[in-house]
């Protein structure tokens, strides 16, 4: 078994030499990974953030809006500005089938976030079973599987369903969003875990983590923490 392993990774090795993996935004040849490291290292990565919904600050606190009007998650922690070169990847991730772009992201949110106390359990934001046989896959459950295998947490999806049909949320403004989620989530389970992560790709509005933590908060879940690739500023 050792001997085939070994050949199996010279194999690939040889594989990645002949057939390099180019970068997704700059095309140069990378090990294993979407982006080359030099692309890694310039993206936008949020240095100090409201600490309830992640909008990005000069100094790690509560921004005035959730100090006005705190949001139904304890926590919030997101990766990347939604901007520059990050629209782009997660389109590629979410609508092009570019699915290593959830491991790398889960790699590299790891990394920049001291996770003093894990919850629980991994809650993906779900798609509408119309939507996930259209698209294939959910991006939001392969960032959270991604996640949970390297912190060795479990990862739940069956807890949360969508069960309304939403429409797009991309040319809503935050109002309309917020309307647009409602009722869309049944928790489907008696198991309910005291401290959970709700997992989505972007956070914009903050429309679709309230519906699925406000459905949390209703069942008894004690402590919700909102953990996302990328958060956006322009619905805020």
């Amino acid at each position: 078994m050792a001997n085939l392993l070994s050949l199996t990774q010279q194999f690939r090795q040889l594989y990645r030499k002949v057939f390099p993996i180019p970068c997704l935004l700059c095309g140069l040849a990378t090990d294993d990974q979407a982006l080359c490291e030099s692309c890694i290292a310039e993206l936008p990565v949020i240095q100090q953030c409201c600490i309830r919904c992640a909008i990005p600050l000069a100094n790690a606190q509560i921004c005035g809006q959730c100090l006005k009007k705190p949001p139904i998650q304890d926590i919030s922690l997101s990766l990347y500005r939604y901007e520059q070169a990050i629209p782009r990847m997660m389109s590629a991730l979410k609508y092009h089938r570019q699915i290593q772009l959830a491991e790398m992201c889960a790699q590299e949110f790891i990394s920049y976030h001291t996770l003093a106390t894990l919850p629980d359990v991994l809650l993906p934001i779900p798609l509408h079973p119309s939507r996930l046989r259209q698209r294939g896959y959910n991006q939001s459950l392969l960032f959270a599987d991604s996640l949970a295998k390297l912190l060795k947490i479990p990862c739940r999806p069956e807890l949360l369903k969508r069960i309304k049909k939403t429409a797009t949320q991309t040319q809503l403004n935050a109002k309309q969003r917020h309307k647009n989620m409602r009722q869309a989530f049944e928790y489907s389970s008696s198991f309910v875990p005291q401290h959970v992560a709700i997992i989505d790709d972007v956070m914009t509005s903050g429309a679709t983590t309230h519906e699925a933590a406000r459905v949390l908060k209703r069942v008894g879940v004690e402590t919700i923490e909102v953990w996302t690739i990328a958060r956006a500023i322009s619905h805020y």
